[in-house]
């Protein structure tokens, strides 16, 4: 995990955001129990607070659940959940930049399309 200090997003977020990733990815797969919060903390230096801050979000927006006794799980339906999120921010977002920025350089659909298969490729 990466924990940009001088970065202007909250670290409690850049942590939940690295979580959701690892979810999304399937490294943390559903029904798996995350680190453990002293794990994490310790592991990145971070206050202990600011990664409960994130897994409480988690927890809020579905992707976590705490299992007392137990520890954090990963949701089962989170990945799911998480992809179709991830789909509509690419179509709405990503897309249209891309879309916008082939059009401004002057290359056609199939130039473009020829382009991002070539990225797959690789």
């Amino acid at each position: 995990m990466t924990i940009n200090f001088d970065h202007k997003t909250p670290i409690y977020l850049q942590v939940a955001s690295m979580i959701r990733d690892a979810v999304a990815s399937g490294d943390l797969p559903e029904g798996k129990a995350i680190p453990s919060v002293r794990e994490v903390s310790a592991e990145n230096g971070l206050n202990p607070q600011t990664v409960l801050n994130a897994t409480h979000l988690l927890m809020d927006e579905g992707i976590l659940e705490k299992r007392r006794g137990i520890g954090i799980f990963v949701k089962e339906g989170a990945r799911t959940a998480l992809l179709g999120e991830e789909l509509k921010r690419f179509k709405a977002a990503d897309v249209p930049t891309l879309v916008s920025r082939a059009r401004l350089l002057g290359l056609t659909r199939k130039v473009t399309l020829d382009l991002v298969k070539e990225e797959f490729e690789e």
